[in-house]
């Protein structure tokens, strides 16, 4: 949990400074006071990445040249004195007095969930954001699949630089132009290519661990807020599983399929993803088959000058009667369905690391009563930290612990 928060020129917060306890605590006042930026701090602070802005920059107050936030966190009697600043030069980031190499290593030690309006995206966005959601609780699993995701990363950019390059001397060459040796050349290329099917098997692996744990906590919860109503199933998409003779039933979940398949896709990925540990094909069956994969494209590849299979390129599909919810789910069903993933993290990070934070920033003005009483319920029984950001605390459907008026 957070003891205390100090905030200065983030956003239109200046001089910021409070103590926080244990339980619900409310933050309330008028819009564009601030109540997003404190829950922002705080989530930069404990995830080492904000929730609104990729560039940290953006976050500084206008006309100000730096920004400074510090935070002191409990967990277990461990503390954790943070501080970042941010200027136009870059961050600087310390943790008990130590210096870090980037604000990314704050993650992993104090988990916060942030749940918002916006998380319908994780329906209706593209693939990226679920991808995204997904590989943030898989951090939250362990400190490898953290490794093997920024390997992975690395090695897939340097990859795709080759084959610009590739792309960009084949096409010089044909109009007639001195074309530059690719760096590296093949030898490089196939380095690369092997590198990226051995983390590329290993992200598959923890991916599809995580959807089988994850796939019937978020059905559960969907259950809750939803009031039985109706069922949805959960299911991680990728080509590669077109590969794996192992995998019966597995095919390639594209999106025609799961537009067309409204009876057999809920029956395969519940067979193949949110089934026992026993369905998740192992690190060898994953690695053959994208060794194939690769191979069968290699030749398109190079021609289009980028990596066209392999995890960055997968989706989570959240389906409701056989179909996917981006397509056709209410809004209703889209916010209880992004709610019940919001949860599920809050359960991975309970089980693998410590109680998370929990940040509302004004979810309940969206819900209807139903909701409302059973997010209310959910919240109260996770027992965690819990700091909600609403315009009139007369809005939310329990008594907070402590108030804050901005």
């Amino acid at each position: 949990m957070i003891d205390s928060l100090s905030v200065n020129s983030m956003r239109s917060l200046a001089g910021f400074e409070q103590k926080f306890g244990p339980g619900i605590t409310v933050v309330y006042g008028p819009n564009g006071c601030g109540k997003t930026t404190i829950l922002e701090a705080i989530h930069l602070l404990a995830q080492g990445f904000s929730f609104r802005a990729k560039d940290l920059k953006e976050a500084v107050t206008w006309k100000c040249d730096e920004m400074m936030l510090r935070g002191h966190f409990e967990d277990g009697g461990v503390e954790r004195n943070r501080g970042i600043r941010v200027h136009r030069r870059g961050a600087e980031v310390r943790e008990n007095g130590e210096s870090l190499k980037s604000i990314a290593g704050l993650f992993g030690s104090c988990p916060a969930v942030i749940m918002q309006p916006s998380d319908i995206e994780l329906l209706r966005g593209a693939p990226d954001v679920r991808r995204h959601w997904l590989d943030e609780i898989l951090c939250y699993r362990s400190a490898t699949n953290a490794a093997v995701l920024r390997r992975y990363k690395r090695v897939l950019q340097q990859r795709n630089q080759w084959l610009k390059q590739y792309k960009k001397a084949s096409l010089d060459r044909r109009s007639g132009n001195a074309a530059v040796d690719v760096v590296g050349g093949e030898e490089l290329f196939k380095v690369l290519t092997e590198q990226l099917i051995d983390l590329g098997a290993k992200l598959w692996f923890a991916r599809l661990s995580l959807t089988t744990e994850m796939s019937p906590i978020i059905t559960g919860y969907y259950r809750k807020l939803s009031g039985g109503v109706d069922e949805i199933t959960c299911a991680y998409k990728s080509s590669i599983l077109k590969e794996l003779d192992a995998l019966d039933g597995a095919e390639l979940l594209d999106g025609y399929d799961l537009e067309t398949s409204a009876g057999t896709v809920a029956d395969a990925t519940s067979e193949v993803v949110a089934g026992s540990q026993d369905a998740v094909a192992s690190e060898e069956d994953l690695r053959a088959a994208f060794a194939r994969k690769l191979a069968g494209l290699e030749f398109v590849e190079k021609l289009q000058g980028v990596t066209m299979a392999g995890p960055h390129r997968d989706d989570l599909a959240l389906c409701i009667g056989g179909y996917e919810m981006r397509s056709v789910g209410s809004q209703g069903q889209c916010r209880s369905a992004a709610l019940a993933m919001r949860f599920a993290a809050v359960d991975v990070a309970s089980r693998y690391l410590s109680k998370p934070i929990l940040l509302l920033d004004d979810i309940f003005a969206e819900l209807d009563v139903n909701r409302r009483n059973a997010v209310a319920t959910l919240i109260r029984e996770k027992k965690c930290q819990v700091i909600i950001a609403t315009p009139q605390k007369e809005d939310l459907p329990f008594e907070a612990d402590a108030e804050i008026k901005l």
